[in-house]
């Protein structure tokens, strides 16, 4: 299975509580990589993308219980980001059962 339907699958698999590093880790691709086919899958209408409400405190990552796990602290705190920090990936469309094979012989 290729990267891009694997993160799918994965996505798709998941309840709740898996960090997106993890899923990469599973695929085999670097972040990056599992931020554009997440991009893909949204563009596709596959998953969708929500911020998760509250985003990063106004103290910045000195008042982030997830300082440390999430990267944005080594990164220079969450100012040095545009977009929101913490969000939440799901997916819109149950997956689709293979074709039947016997169907095309009908």
């Amino acid at each position: 299975m290729s990267p891009l339907r694997q993160l799918l699958a994965e996505v798709r698999d998941a309840r709740g509580g898996v960090r997106l590093d993890d899923i990469a880790r599973r695929v085999g691709v670097a972040r990056d990589e599992a931020v554009a086919l997440v991009d893909y899958w949204v563009a596709r209408g596959e998953l969708a993308r929500e911020e998760v409400a509250g985003g990063c405190p106004p103290a910045g990552c000195g008042g982030c219980a997830l300082a440390r796990a999430c990267g944005v602290a080594r990164a220079g705190g969450p100012a040095s980001r545009p977009e929101p920090l913490l969000f939440t990936i799901r997916a819109v469309r149950p997956p689709q059962p293979p074709p039947d094979p016997a169907a095309r012989n009908a």
